[in-house]
């Protein structure tokens, strides 16, 4: 359980203090690390908003939650915290999976035996970032588990009452809410009018979101499905992705989770690379429905800020998304085909 004692082995600790898909895709350095190390006490460095999602994973024995990234060392609690801490019991290796420069510098503060992250033996690429972190384990020593390391979450028990097979939609995603062009989100009546034609083929149904995702997560539920938004903490989301069996979802935090606990996925992609953010699975797992368009993938660049017009993801159907659903759910081993990323 986060935040309790585990392991009296080495002390390590996991820089990676980024949105909730970010952090997910990190969580591939776990199982290498324990793999030789079974009793070493893992520590991680997060927001905390991403630092829930540790919240019954047995692997971490201690989040540390930083607020202000950015924060010199002497102005951060935090930082302060950690590095009197190391002092007095300095860490065996330091995996820092973050690229700024004042991470680095906290990075190298901090009291450790080894230090290995992006400018200190490992090469940050324009790839997907499971293949940057494999490439920190690989300098840190980890080179034979790097090449099969994939993300892995322990979610909570999910709640009572769930159908015994459904499909989960997510319709909501990280930008929901925001003051900007939500370019990543399909449109809510699309959403409404899928799991209104999924309800009538028999297909139970149900809706996750974010307290701020409820609006949205009712209407699309209006319908039918079961209505669960705003009602799981991340732990106990996970636990309903592992029990879904199927996900479908734009690109945010919810598609990696799903993912990262074994279930089948569906993604709806338009601005983002899916060679840098894809949900990482087995072979078939992760399917995406995406169109390429000329102006696309324009995730980051000055396009997307100009953007109030997302063509890639008004491009994707109810037709197209309704009918994959279909495909997937008539499996009987939603893990075959040659759908994976």
């Amino acid at each position: 359980m986060a935040d309790g004692k585990r392991g009296a082995g080495p002390r390590v600790l996991v820089i990676r203090c980024g949105a909730v898909g970010d952090t997910v895709l990190a969580t591939c350095v776990l199982d290498p690390i324990l793999a030789r190390w079974p009793d070493a006490r893992i520590e991680w460095l997060a927001t905390p908003a991403s630092a829930a999602l540790f919240g019954a994973d047995p692997r971490i024995a201690r989040i540390h939650r930083l607020r202000h990234r950015k924060l010199p060392i002497p102005l951060s609690p935090t930082k302060r915290q950690l590095v009197r801490e190391s002092r007095a019991d300095p860490f065996a290796l330091v995996l820092n999976l973050e690229t700024a420069d004042y991470f680095r510098r906290l990075a190298h503060t901090v009291a450790a035996k080894r230090v290995v992250g992006f400018g200190d033996g490992a090469v940050w690429q324009h790839r997907h970032g499971v293949e940057n972190h494999r490439a920190v384990l690989t300098v840190a020593g980890f080179a034979a588990a790097a090449a099969a390391a994939v993300p892995r979450l322990v979610g909570a028990a999910a709640p009572a009452g769930l159908p015994p097979r459904f499909v989960a939609l997510h319709p909501g995603n990280s930008h929901s809410g925001a003051t900007r062009a939500n370019i990543r989100a399909w449109p809510a009546p699309r959403w409404v009018e899928l799991n209104r034609r999924l309800v009538a083929a028999g297909v139970a149904t149900v809706i996750t979101g974010a307290p701020n995702e409820a609006e949205l997560a009712a209407e699309v539920a209006a319908v039918g499905g079961l209505d669960l938004a705003g009602r799981t903490d991340l732990p106990t989301m996970a636990g309903v992705m592992e029990k879904a069996a199927l996900l479908v979802c734009t690109d945010t935090g919810p598609v990696h989770i799903a993912a990262a606990v074994g279930t089948a996925v569906i993604g709806l992609y338009g601005p983002t690379r899916p060679t840098h953010t894809a949900p990482y699975g087995r072979p078939g797992q992760v399917q995406l429905i995406r169109h390429d368009i000329e102006c696309g993938p324009c995730y980051g660049t000055p396009r997307h800020k100009t953007c109030t017009d997302n063509r890639c993801m008004q491009l994707i159907t109810v037709d197209e998304v309704f009918d994959a659903v279909l495909v997937r759910w008539q499996q009987e081993d939603l893990t075959t085909g040659n759908t994976g990323i």
